[in-house]
């Protein structure tokens, strides 16, 4: 049987915008969100050659297969699933990059999840985090994989592990999330880069107390156990610097009513949960006004918790 379906010469995939960390679990937890998304075409070529046709992006991309995470996801996955045919990309980004909003794995996982439509026998969602995360470690500089499983899982999930990979999708309670994305920019290596390789004892066992509080308050839909639990001891002080007005516009969050405000990823964006609709956009109105007081403008989005993720169109 041929790997690749003979009728098929063209597949193109959505993934969504994510959130990374939510604070609380670093590199372990992530959410999609239904806002905002890539979309990647593949179609087939004559040759055996992956070759990135047309980027429509409001920022600079590169062209070149190795250092395009879309690109390098799809000829990991090709080499390692022994495919030989070619494939053109074309590359519409919805999400801006060094935003906060996994950009750079929205890409990756919307290419593997095209070439994943050309299979006659399709691979598992684990297999696909795996290709998606070659090309996540061209932007970020590591395998994490906070962003690329919620994109193709859904939902809340949290990494188990990445050797062998295990994603667990969360329960949650219904949630609305508040992104503002201020006028900013947040190199993800650069973030990772100012991150102390060591945490003091007593932060620890503070962290993952709060970790596994906020476990169990998704397990339990416990709204104000969350509201409790939602806590960055470690990540968050080092990496607020970066963000102007950080602290004074995680406050006005919390003052206008959210569960809890934190970095989204490494951030420019900040993300919040909110318990309704009406709430989020009170919220949002609230953030955007503390960074117009230090003179940052922003844009926001609020949306629901994607239970899909990626999938073909």
């Amino acid at each position: 049987m041929s790997l690749l379906k003979a009728d098929v010469n063209r597949v193109s995939a959505f993934a969504p915008a994510t959130s990374a960390n939510l604070g609380v679990g670093f590199d372990i937890l992530g959410l999609a969100l239904d806002a905002v998304g890539d979309t990647v075409t593949l179609t087939k070529r004559d040759d055996n050659q992956i070759v990135i046709e047309k980027i429509n992006s409001v920022t600079g991309l590169p062209l070149e297969p190795t250092k395009n995470t879309a690109s390098f996801a799809v000829q990991k996955m090709c080499e390692d699933l022994g495919i030989t045919t070619g494939f053109s990309l074309q590359i519409d980004k919805g999400i801006a990059m060094g935003s906060g909003m996994g950009g750079s794995a929205a890409s990756a996982v919307a290419a593997v999840v095209a070439l994943n439509g050309f299979l006659s026998v399709p691979i598992s969602k684990e297999r696909l985090v795996e290709f998606a995360l070659y090309g996540e470690e061209i932007a970020s500089g590591g395998r994490h994989a906070d962003n690329v499983a919620p994109c193709i899982f859904g939902g809340i999930t949290l990494i188990r592990s990445i050797a062998p990979m295990e994603v667990i999708n969360l329960p949650y309670p219904e949630l609305y999330c508040v992104i503002v994305h201020p006028h900013l920019q947040v190199e993800t290596k650069s973030a990772r880069g100012i991150l102390s390789p060591t945490v003091p004892l007593k932060k620890y066992i503070e962290q993952s107390a709060a970790l596994a509080a906020a476990i169990c308050a998704f397990y339990q839909k416990d709204v104000e156990l969350l509201r409790r639990s939602m806590l960055d001891l470690i990540i968050e002080p080092q990496r607020a610097a970066l963000v102007t007005g950080y602290y004074d516009v995680k406050q006005a969050a919390i003052d206008a009513g959210a569960i809890s405000a934190t970095l989204s990823g490494s951030g420019p964006s900040l993300l919040a949960f909110c318990e309704s609709k009406a709430g989020a956009e009170s919220v949002a109105q609230a953030m955007l006004a503390a960074f117009k007081q230090h003179q940052v403008e922003a844009d926001h989005w609020i949306s629901p918790i994607n239970p899909n993720g990626a999938y073909t169109l």
